[in-house]
Parts: C-alpha cells; sequence; structure tokens
C-alpha cells in the first residue's frame, strides 16, 4: 500500500484518509469558499440593480432630451414666425403709408380744383352782378 495516505479517526470517531489539520483547513476553505460565493451572489445582485436603475435614468435622460431639442424647435420656429409676422406687418405698414400718401396727394388735388372752382364761381358772380 501507499505510504502517504494515511487513515485517521477524528474527535467523532470518523475515519478520515486526510490528517485532522488538512481536514479542518478543508472545511474552512469550503466555509469561506460559500461565503465567497454567497458574497459573489449577492454583488451580482446590487450590480444588476444598478445597471437596472441607469438604465431607467438613461430611459428618462433621453426622454428629456428629445423634449428639450422639440422645446428648442419650438423657440426657433416661434422666432421665425415672429421675424414673418414682422415683415408682414411692415410691409402692410409701408402699403398703408404709400396709399396715405396718395389719398393726401388726391386731397391737395380736390382742394386745389375747389379753391380753383370757388374763385371761378366767385368771378362769375361778381361779372353777373
Amino acid at each position: 500500500m501507499n505510504d502517504d495516505i494515511s487513515i485517521t479517526f477524528d474527535e467523532q470517531n470518523k475515519i478520515r484518509v486526510l490528517d485532522a489539520d488538512k481536514f479542518r483547513e478543508t472545511e474552512q476553505l469550503k466555509i469561506e469558499s460559500m461565503e465567497f460565493i454567497k458574497k459573489i451572489l449577492a454583488m451580482d445582485e446590487i450590480v444588476q440593480n444598478l445597471n437596472e436603475t441607469l438604465e431607467e435614468y438613461a430611459k428618462k435622460i433621453e426622454l428629456e432630451k428629445l423634449r428639450a431639442i422639440g422645446e428648442r424647435n419650438k423657440v426657433e420656429t416661434e422666432q421665425e414666425n415672429r421675424k414673418k409676422k414682422l415683415m408682414e406687418l411692415s410691409n402692410v405698414l409701408n402699403e398703408k403709408r404709400a396709399e396715405l400718401d396718395r389719398y393726401q396727394i388726391e386731397l391737395d388735388s380736390l382742394q386745389k380744383v375747389e379753391q380753383d372752382q370757388r374763385i371761378l364761381i366767385e368771378k362769375l358772380s361778381n361779372n353777373e352782378a
């Protein structure tokens, strides 16, 4: 038989192939390994929760980005609409001023014609009298 193998009895009178110290070390390693596995599983759960939370925040951030882009587009569109409206109102104002100038010229012309006609009527009235 092999000389490296030693059969011993532990405190509970169980037969052991390993000596008691190596068996205790193996049992301790087993316990530590199980604790390490529990910690790894707990860490994995924490990482999964963190990933889920980060994904939720990423979705919220993307939604807010899109909302901000939409608001910026609204502002830019409103600015363009105001410029167009200002140009339209400016054109209408210029047309109204030109119309006012034409009416003023027409009024002056009609007043001159009226004055000339009154003078003519007065001359004719004075000649007949």
